[in-house]
């Protein structure tokens, strides 16, 4: 479960972390006064789900009100990865002389939370050089732990203490409320040296949802992931424009990290699981098919107790039904001849091994 940034900020408060002082809006006819409570420069910050709101122009920086509603009115007809914004958020700007990241994330590999950490924000954290990674202890982590990464980072004295800090407090937020993620991206440095949050991304494991009341009713379920909780596939919606459709978690998982290696961005996670019939994989096919953002499908599965012929089938049916994007599968294993006959003929791009399906759907060829 995905907060948006003024909910993840009011965590970061609630554990002790300082963030800029902001206003949330639900309309136009709030923004000026939001603003004149404001110092500005104001930043105009789109509130939805999706990642990448800078990139696609959610995020504006204004110094005086006339502009503060002209870009407020662009912001909320602007959809970012299918969401148009139900508000915004006013921040007062953060004069700064450079950025950090800093992130607690779960590696379920691992069994563990582990805490990243870079001398430079603003950009994805797998693009970042001299990333410090340590694997945080079960029993969570102390100034100690901090300082050491804070030594790796080479930072100084001043900036050091503040820190450790931080890192303690989004630590403690992100095993305390059984986070997926707790990011601060960018962690600015101010030009007298004070750290502060100027983003916030927190991802709340949906399995321990019953055990934090106070998330359940923070916004609304998301149409696609509950339409697929309701069909039994295990479901992740993600920010890129490759939908990646697959049997077994395992084999999904890998997948996405063949799309990433390849230079592609992933729309979504989607395990149909162990023994999927047509009607199953038709209704994934479907979902996908209408998710916002995602441009194109990737199937792979591996026929076992999953027939490759219901495969073809299901997504058979979907191509009669007309709108499809284009789709590139690898489908292997049990009647796998007889599944590529059954899609000969259609606009369904096939591929005998997974990273030729790939390198296909990434390049869009």
């Amino acid at each position: 479960m995905r907060l948006y940034e003024y909910q993840a900020k009011s965590l970061f408060k609630e554990y002790g972390l300082s963030v800029p002082k902001s206003i949330l809006v639900h309309d136009l006819e709030g923004v000026r006064g939001a603003f004149a409570s404001l110092a500005p420069p104001v930043a105009v910050k789109s509130q939805v789900l999706a990642g990448g709101r800078g990139k696609a122009g959610g995020i504006a920086l204004v110094d005086d009100p006339s502009k503060a509603e002209h870009e407020a009115a662009r912001i909320f007809a602007l959809p970012i990865g299918g969401e148009k914004p139900a508000s915004l958020l006013l921040e007062e700007g953060y004069p700064h002389e450079r950025e950090m990241y800093l992130s607690v994330t779960l590696d379920r590999g691992e069994r563990s939370y582990v805490a990243i950490a870079a001398a430079a924000g603003g950009v994805e954290v797998e693009s970042m050089r001299g990333k410090v990674i340590r694997k945080v202890p079960v029993e969570g982590i102390d100034a100690g732990f901090a300082a050491e990464v804070a030594s790796e980072l080479k930072l100084p004295p001043g900036e050091s203490s503040q820190f450790v800090k931080v890192l303690l407090s989004l630590e403690r937020l992100a095993r305390e409320k059984e986070c997926e993620l707790a990011e601060i991206n960018p962690l600015a440095v101010g030009k007298d040296g004070t750290l502060m949050p100027l983003d916030a991304k927190v991802i709340v494991d949906d399995n321990a949802l019953f055990r934090h009341p106070e998330f359940a009713k923070l916004h609304p379920e998301d149409e696609f992931e509950g339409e697929a909780s309701r069909q039994g596939f295990a479901f992740v919606r993600l920010d890129g424009g490759i939908a990646v459709v697959g049997n077994g978690a395992g084999l999904v998982l890998s997948t996405l990290d063949l799309v990433g290696d390849a230079g592609g961005e992933p729309a979504c996670f989607l395990d149909l699981g162990g023994g999927a019939q047509q009607d199953r994989v038709e209704a994934a096919i479907r979902l996908v098919n209408r998710l916002p953002g995602a441009d194109r499908i990737l199937v792979n599965i591996y026929g076992g107790i999953t027939r490759s012929t219901d495969v073809a089938a299901g997504i058979r049916a979907v191509i009669s039904g007309g709108g499809l994007k284009p789709l590139y599968a690898r489908v292997s294993g049990a009647e796998e001849e007889e599944a590529r006959r059954m899609l000969e003929g259609t606009a369904v791009k096939m591929y005998k091994t997974a990273p030729e399906a790939v390198a296909a759907v990434v390049k869009g060829a």
